[in-house]
């Protein structure tokens, strides 16, 4: 049985990747479709299909935005469709806590906001797909199929990790105040009030109001975001593509993953470029269909 399911895959790469033979921009044209989805718990979901027509492929990417960001802003006013000009299908897809603003789902719901992207992109017939995340995205994306082994998802994108997300807050405002904050949190909840806001500053990214129960989730001791964890638990192919401009995430994050992965990690870093890749786009999109066809060639 395992020989016939192997042997079923390797039929799938071959007919997806015979569209791919080169990075090079073509005269695809891209049909852009506006979509909105339904989660499990009945959380409505929107975002963009962005579809090359005449390719023939059934290869799709699934596109998770990071903190405060949506499907139209940010990396995904470029990337979705770059993509999909070099023939892959790419659907970018607002999670729950989309946008600035408060904050009050808990970490782990994002699972489902993904299932039901990766749901939809198999609906429409898409046999082979990766999964997509920028900043937080990363985070996001690797929970999923830590916690899923989705055994539709064959690699995962990674760009501008930014790691755990409680180093992160140390990075940025020193263990004392990052440790004070989570601790005051913990409390809530065990008040029985974790529901109730907290303001909470996020330094480069400015203040907002996450609930008692958002915050544990993210940075407590159990939190099911740490993507280190995460990785360690993911046995399919991983990209992690890192600006060395980036002072927002630490590019030794990218690093440390690969490190604590046991799937073949390729790390790729950009001279000069930041979090968002500005004046580097070509380079990343570049980066990510190399590694895209290479892993439909094997």
């Amino acid at each position: 049985m395992q020989w016939i399911r192997v042997s079923k895959l390797v039929l799938i790469f071959l007919a997806a990747v015979i569209p791919f033979s080169s990075c090079g921009k073509t005269e695809n044209k891209v049909q852009v479709d506006l979509v909105e989805l339904q989660t499990a718990d009945n959380v409505r979901l929107d975002g963009a299909l962005h579809q090359p027509l005449f390719t023939g492929s059934k290869v799709g990417v699934i596109m998770v935005h990071g903190y405060g960001g949506n499907f139209y802003s940010g990396i995904m006013t470029f990337l979705p469709e770059a993509l999909a000009v070099r023939g892959f299908t790419t659907l970018a897809l607002n999670m729950r806590d989309h946008d600035l603003g408060p904050k009050k789902n808990r970490f782990e719901e994002n699972l489902l906001d993904i299932a039901a992207g990766v749901d939809e992109m198999s609906r429409r017939g898409y046999d082979v797909l990766f999964l997509y995340g920028h900043s937080m995205g990363t985070n996001r994306v690797l929970y999923y199929l830590a916690e899923t082994s989705d055994p539709r998802i064959a690699g995962l994108i990674l760009s501008g990790p930014p790691g755990n997300l409680f180093q992160w807050n140390v990075r940025i405002f020193g263990r004392e105040k990052a440790t004070d904050l989570l601790r005051r949190a913990q409390e809530m909840r065990e008040k029985g009030a974790g529901d109730e806001w907290m303001l909470i500053n996020l330094g480069p990214l400015g203040k907002t109001l996450y609930t008692a129960n958002h915050v544990v989730s993210l940075r407590g001791p159990e939190t099911r975001s740490d993507p280190y964890r995460n990785i360690a638990r993911v046995s399919t192919p991983v990209l992690i593509v890192h600006g060395l401009a980036d002072r927002l995430a630490d590019p030794q994050v990218a690093d440390q993953l690969k490190n604590d992965a046991k799937a073949i990690v390729t790390v790729r870093k950009i001279t000069n470029a930041d979090h968002r890749f500005q004046g580097h786009q070509e380079e990343l999109v570049e980066v990510i269909c190399q590694w895209l066809v290479g892993q439909l060639s094997q």
